[in-house]
């Protein structure tokens, strides 16, 4: 049976690393696709990433949770109950994305030196980009053949490499500290209590039902009630996939 997973932070910093790490995915995405509209789309969203790193100190947030998540795991190193091989392999990346970290000016400060991006970010907050007659210059950009918008997107993506990295790192480990445990709701509606450690409450439901669910994430309790999709209504308890993922300090 398909089924979709649906993430939700527990605190403001964990946001930050989902909206990232989204954005940096969708811009992926988005070069595979050699065409000139998505290719545009992809120009855009980067501008969208250099506008976050703008109004977010995410280098120094990446590296405090960095140097958390190794603190954390020097706790474990003699706990004969964990792997001891995946877990010095975790602490040799999370020390050399430090190391690396350390070494980076602001973010995407190399990508406003750009004489080309700043005239698009220009017009990208100006919402001056869909039209030729606007941004003559992004209709060049995208008109020069596929594959060098792709190679040149892909070398201002490779500058900020390092941030997508320690977000894609970071969020793997909390995901696989938790896992998937059988619930039932009652009347669409299903409470637990948590800690205040929790990164991230992940709930996995079958695609044939026609409900989201709705979250609420407390300082001890989680809850969750399914709202319906479109105009429909259950009264039976269904059956629901969820997971916490709390990699704790």
């Amino acid at each position: 049976m398909s089924t979709i997973v649906y993430e939700y932070p527990t605190n403001q910093q964990t946001r930050k690393f989902l909206r990232l790490e989204q954005a940096f995915k969708t811009v992926r995405d988005l070069l595979e696709i050699k065409q000139p509209p998505p290719q545009k789309a992809a120009l855009f969203r980067m501008m969208e990433i250099i506008d976050f790193f703008e109004r977010n100190d995410i280098r120094s947030e990446l590296l405090k949770e960095l140097e958390r998540l190794q603190q954390t795991m020097q706790v474990l190193i003699d706990n004969p109950a964990v792997d001891s091989s995946k877990l010095n392999y975790f602490m040799n990346q999370l020390s050399k994305l430090s190391s690396s970290l350390n070494l980076e000016g602001r973010p995407c400060d190399v990508l406003k030196q750009d004489e080309f991006l700043t005239i698009v970010r220009q017009k990208w907050s100006l919402g001056a980009t869909l039209c030729s007659f606007d941004s003559p210059q992004i209709k060049h950009f995208v008109s020069m053949g596929s594959d060098y918008t792709y190679e040149k997107l892909s070398e201002w993506m490779g500058k900020i490499k390092i941030y997508r990295t320690s977000v894609n790192v970071i969020l793997k480990l909390y995901r696989e500290s938790g896992a998937f445990t059988q619930c039932i709701t009652q009347n669409l509606n299903y409470q637990q209590a948590i800690d205040n450690k929790i990164k991230m409450v992940a709930i996995k439901l079958p695609i044939e039902i026609p409900f989201v669910p709705e979250v609420s994430l407390g300082a001890h309790r989680l809850s969750m009630q399914l709202k319906p999709v479109i105009n429909s209504s259950a009264s039976e308890d269904i059956e629901i996939q969820f997971a916490i993922a709390h990699y704790r300090a």
